[in-house]
């Protein structure tokens, strides 16, 4: 949500953008950069002991609080992402100020906003269409895709120095293959089909694996991450889990990679993993779920898992790509191609103004 705020509206160029969020220790409570204007809202600790968790008065409560600093801005639209406890009592003061608001789910939830709001947005049409489906209020809706900054995922045949680098760093050899998994490792990742699929590659001594992403250690996320962990034993070296990586980081990641593998057990509602991949130029070997179709055409830009036995088909996948370089360098060039015209932060950004201009 975070990277989709930022990376959109540094390049608006027919709005001026406020964005307004939590504290944080290493960022000032306000900034000017980028061309865009930040409110860092912060909570001290005996406020939070005292109102928050003690009385429960919360007199300046953040929804208070984001409306003193948008009755300060007195903007036009106030786009709000992700619906919380917060959202209703907010709408409620907005709409009593004649701006236009906008509620920008990124993900399906059981709660709904009781407010009206003018405008409803999904990051896929999954995801807009499964909220057709509830009793949400909004006078319009419509999708608005995540994108990829097309400077810094690059495809790997163009900085093939930056490439070998990286895999060095990673002790990766030349002649190695590397598949990956970039995600947090949770049961609805569907990590258990990536780890299953490369157990069934074990002879393949060229091949091994990388599991990028954050590793829960509480809960039912972390047991689940101790099971993977036991489950890749057996594979030695041959698998390696790097824990999670900044966003500033993370396009170095692909390249380490020859092919992404998304397995999810869910509907994903996007995934931006994927156009991640391909703009990086890797073949995705993906599960045909949620907004992952709405970019993703089997065999020509990608790969879908089958259903039945994911592993199996994940491997025979793996096996048919390390063999078939032609079909790999097709699906490369296929999946560059579709987000250069179509996910790019700049289409993306057009795409927002455009809506913008409708309300």
């Amino acid at each position: 949500v975070e990277t989709w705020m930022y990376e959109v509206s540094k390049r608006l160029t027919s709005f001026e953008p406020h964005i307004v969020s939590v504290s944080d220790p290493f960022y000032p409570a306000r900034e000017h950069k980028d061309e865009i204007f930040f409110y860092r809202i912060h909570f001290g600790r005996l406020y939070k002991r005292l109102f928050q968790k003690l009385t429960k008065l919360d007199p300046l409560s953040y929804p208070k609080r984001v409306a003193q600093l948008i009755a300060e801005v007195n903007p036009d639209i106030v786009h709000m992402h992700q619906f919380t406890h917060w959202l209703d009592p907010l709408a409620k003061i907005i709409r009593k100020e004649g701006m236009k608001t906008i509620l920008h789910m990124h993900n399906e939830s059981s709660v709904i906003p009781e407010t009206e709001v003018d405008a409803f947005v999904g990051c896929s049409k999954f995801i807009l269409a499964s909220y057709n489906k509830t009793p949400l209020r909004s006078k319009c809706s419509s999708h608005l895709y995540c994108g990829a900054d097309l400077t810094r995922f690059m495809p790997f045949w163009k900085v093939q120095p930056l490439r070998d680098d990286v895999r060095s760093r990673f002790g990766v050899r030349r002649d190695e293959f590397i598949c990956l998994y970039v995600g947090r490792v949770s049961p609805e990742k569907g990590v258990e089909h990536f780890i299953q699929g490369a157990l069934l590659l074990q002879e393949m001594n060229n091949v091994r694996f990388f599991v990028v992403g954050e590793i829960p250690e509480k809960g039912e996320r972390g047991r689940y991450a101790d099971d993977m962990m036991r489950m890749a034993a057996p594979l030695g070296d041959k698998i390696k889990f790097t824990g999670v990586f900044p966003p500033s980081k993370i396009h170095l990641l692909y390249l380490l990679g020859d092919l992404l593998v998304l397995p999810s057990n869910f509907e994903e509602p996007f995934s931006m993993a994927g156009i991640e991949a391909m703009a990086t130029g890797l073949p995705v070997i993906a599960s045909q779920k949620g907004g992952i179709t709405e970019y993703l055409i089997d065999g020509v830009n990608g790969l879908f898992i089958n259903g039945g036995v994911p592993s199996k088909d994940i491997a025979e996948k793996i096996r048919l790509l390390t063999a078939d370089r032609s079909l790999r360098e097709k699906l490369a060039r296929n999946g560059r191609t579709t987000i250069e015209e179509g996910f790019s932060w700049e289409k993306i950004a057009s795409d927002v103004e455009r809506f913008y201009s409708l309300l």
